[in-house]
């Protein structure tokens, strides 16, 4: 389909849809506002006509009314006729309920604020007609709503009683109060009326397929609204903005083009979670960019941005609608509106693409630090300075961590018992991070092509959008398995594991306590083997310390609740060979990447946790800050 016929979008006031024609189709239902819903809109009508101070440009907005122009055919087909508007007549797809209720209003100010006299005589405008295609009395009904009608039809009943909703609330106050809403519904904008006007967004459908029952469906049968999305892209790719030579078309299918190709981009779930901690249900993830466009601008004065544009869903839209004026130089606002989005877009891109960058950014963001706020990092830096910019706002976030060091031995400071104990997951993140960065470092630096990266770039997806555990090592918790068949079943699922490292006398104990009905010496039986599986006990502070500690997905961690070191490295490795997400340095843990002497595949003693201490103490130097340990302690 030509590109010529994009959807035509703008801002107008209720005065510009005075002496217009709609035209109600049967797949509409009938109107149904309740007597809340017509106070609400009355209620905040009010509150924007005596809010002081307002700007020039300020306005009260309702939500989209979508509508499709009528062509000569369907007028002759569905008799429509009118001495407004040259015959010209709308169909009206979405917002019907809001545009009959603003009808009603109006009826019931001309009846009872004007006292009879037309509209057009006091104000030089007629009211909008209305008409149904399966209900035509509506529209005579609309004119003089009376309570004697009120019940001939479903439609009259709940048009009588928003009128007398309408009535009910106009009787709370003075004339005044008619007035300056009769004001904000009737004067046009340039007039500038204290009370301000009331604006609808004026989404206009060039339908020539003459589809628009999909549209209503797709926004009414579905309950989804039109998004900011929806009326940005309107507003950049009308045909207006592009002229009228031979290439005018070319310009807005460029726009559209590049607008799909972001929009596919950022549907990625890859993309989409480095760039967020949380979860996208919007229908176009483009609105992210629209998002971050406008709060970078709101920043430089909020009240006046709140004040201007509103707090609404659709405040991000009517920014956009504020920067593209129509003039004589449209397009080149259009490129340079456009230009931006893209450059934002480029620059995040870019950081996905760059291995460091993706990691250190997809880190700080799950660490909440506001993209906004990288961004600005990012800006008028060169690339070894924004990487440098970067390292040094996560060593920030690990500031208050107390960190020794002695050698080459690191001492981290971190347990369940200490004030920091929240930096432990971060840590334990940032750990499996920087030892893919410093492998990618390694490849680069031998020449090698940096396509052998992506083997190895950490999964923010999995990661953010699943429920991680930080896991003991070793568990050693005897005294949380209270249940006897808690007890029986951690001793059948390890004693397998352990065969190979208990006597014929242990196995004999265990046989019989799982014929037994009863415990009796499960604490004898679990200290027995923990002597197997860990050489010593480990204090409290130790078994809580970093040393001991790993990320692990909820799933499989609490699948195999306290077992043993052994059952455990077993369960790791059957989940991995299974493509379940195992972080890189979790596996390390359980291959037991850091026993030096390779004494022990069933252990983790006292000498793997200083190992893994001083792994991760090496592995992230660069981002703590290590005092040098007093020798005399």
């Amino acid at each position: 389909m030509s590109l010529s016929v994009y959807n035509e979008i703008k801002l107008k006031s209720i005065s510009e849809l005075l002496g217009k024609n709609f035209f109600i189709p049967s797949y509409q239902r009938g109107y149904r506002w309740d007597k809340q819903q017509v106070k609400d809109l009355l209620d905040d009508i009010y509150s924007f006509t005596k809010k002081k101070n307002k700007s020039d440009k300020e306005f009260y907005c309702l939500q989209p009314i979508v509508v499709r122009k009528c062509s000569d055919e369907e007028k002759v087909k569905n008799n429509l006729q009118s001495e407004l508007d040259n015959n010209e007549w709308y169909e009206i797809i979405d917002g019907q309920q809001r545009l009959t209720t603003i009808r009603i209003i109006l009826t019931y100010l001309v009846e009872h604020h004007l006292k009879g006299a037309e509209l057009k005589d006091e104000y030089k405008k007629s009211e909008f007609l209305l008409k149904y295609e399966t209900r035509p009395d509506t529209k005579s009904y609309l004119e003089k709503i009376e309570e004697k009608k009120s019940n001939d039809t479903i439609d009259f009943h709940y048009i009588y009683q928003a009128y007398t909703s309408i009535s009910a609330w106009f009787n709370q106050y003075d004339r005044s109060v008619r007035e300056s809403i009769l004001n904000t519904l009737v004067l046009e904008k340039d007039k500038k009326p204290d009370d301000g006007v009331v604006q609808v967004i004026w989404y206009e459908i060039n339908d020539k397929d003459n589809k628009p029952i999909d549209t209503f469906i797709r926004i009414n049968m579905g309950k989804i609204p039109l998004t900011n999305a929806e009326l940005i892209k309107a507003l950049f790719l009308q045909k207006r903005n592009f002229g009228t030579d031979d290439i005018a078309e070319l310009r807005q299918i460029e726009i559209a083009n590049e607008w799909d190709r972001m929009e596919y981009t950022l549907q990625s779930e890859d993309f989409w979670w480095f760039l967020n901690k949380e979860q996208n249900n919007t229908p176009a993830r483009i609105e992210f960019l629209f998002e971050i466009i406008y709060k970078l601008a709101r920043q430089e004065d909020e009240k006046f941005f709140d004040s201007e544009f509103g707090t609404d869903e659709y405040k991000i839209f009517r920014y956009f609608n504020s920067l593209i004026s129509v003039d004589e130089n449209i397009f080149n606002t259009i490129k340079k509106e456009w230009n931006k989005i893209k450059y934002y877009f480029f620059a995040f891109e870019e950081w996905f693409n760059k291995p460091v960058w993706y990691h250190y950014i997809g880190f700080l963001i799950y660490c909440d630090v506001n993209i906004i706020d990288i961004y600005k990092i990012y800006q008028n830096k060169k690339k070894d300075e924004f990487t440098n910019a970067l390292i040094k706002e996560i060593k920030e976030q690990f500031k208050k961590v107390e960190c020794e060091k002695d050698d080459a031995k690191f001492s981290i400071n971190l347990s369940f018992n200490h004030p920091q104990k929240e930096k432990i997951r971060p840590l334990l993140l940032l750990f499996n991070i920087e030892f893919i960065v410093k492998h990618y470092e390694e490849i680069i630096s031998k020449n090698s092509s940096e396509e052998d990266f992506f083997i190895l770039k950490f999964p923010f997806k999995m990661f953010k959008n699943e429920n991680w555990d930080i896991e003991h090592i070793d568990s050693y918790t005897p005294n949380s398995i209270k249940k006897f068949e808690d007890q029986k079943d951690w001793l059948d699922v390890n004693k397998d594991d352990l065969k190979d490292d208990i006597d014929e006398a242990t196995i004999k104990e265990i046989e019989k306590f799982l014929k037994a009905n009863e415990s009796s010496n499960f604490e004898e039986l679990y200290k027995k083997l923990s002597l197997i599986f860990s050489e010593k006990e480990l204090d409290e502070e130790t078994k809580n310390g970093i040393g001991n500690l790993t990320l692990l997905n909820a799933e499989i961690n609490r699948g195999y609740g306290n077992s043993l070191f052994p059952t455990k490295r077993r369960i790791i490795i059957e989940n991995d060979m299974q493509g379940k997400f195992i972080p890189i340095c979790t596996k390390h843990v359980f291959l037991k990447y850091f026993d030096q002497k390779g004494t022990s595949r069933t252990k983790w003693s006292r000498e793997d946790i200083d190992g893994y201490q001083n792994h991760i103490g090496s592995i992230l130097e660069k981002f703590l800050t290590f005092k040098k340990r007093n020798k005399d302690e």
